[in-house]
């Protein structure tokens, strides 16, 4: 309640996405709330009971934390409806995240349109703009595969879901690594 109701008002993203939605994040950076049509808001009641069983199933799930769903009518007698989700902003953490990547394994439209100079932490990148090289070790890598990624698609392709991404966050552990990072593909 004090993410969302305190004397902070909610800041404004610019839509990462084509959806045409709004998204808003809490303050504190907890929660993150997107503006959703109706043919969304009654897909996700319809999955609603699976989507509890997989959450409780699978606590490491990468899919999105849904915390509510709601829709307000604004006042006036040709207002519209406004439908909206709350969710836990995955992008919360104690580390500064540096990049961000909407990843959907396509190539096809898949990079930002913003020049490099205009690209900060807030920018979320997409599939071609990744030019990093995620090292893990291999019983992390099978674990993160096979008990989280695959779970997560096995469920997203039972509601017949097919339009989803993997979001990254890259936090680098020094000033070194930030310059060599975002100098890689530009003179520095």
């Amino acid at each position: 309640m004090l993410s969302l109701c305190g004397d902070d008002a909610l800041r404004e993203l610019s839509s990462p996405g084509k959806s045409g939605s709004f998204f808003y994040l809490t303050n504190d950076d907890r929660y993150m709330i997107k503006t959703m049509k109706k043919s969304e808001v009654k897909m996700l009641l319809k999955m609603l009971h699976a989507y509890y069983n997989h959450v409780r199933a699978f606590e490491n799930t990468l899919v999105a934390k849904f915390f509510g769903l709601h829709c307000v009518k604004l006042a006036g007698a040709n207002q519209k409806k406004v439908r909206f989700v709350i969710m836990g902003n995955l992008f919360c953490s104690d580390h500064t995240i540096h990049r961000r990547f909407d990843l959907k394994g396509s190539s096809l439209g898949r990079t930002t349109d913003k020049p490099q100079a205009e690209i900060d932490e807030y920018t979320t990148l997409k599939d071609l703009d990744l030019n990093f090289i995620f090292r893990l070790q291999k019983q992390w890598f099978e674990e993160f595969r096979s008990r989280q990624v695959d779970k997560d698609c096995e469920f997203l392709e039972q509601e017949k879901i097919m339009d989803y991404s993997l979001l990254v966050g890259v936090h680098f552990r020094g000033k070194r690594e930030i310059l060599k990072a975002l100098c890689k593909n530009t003179k520095c």
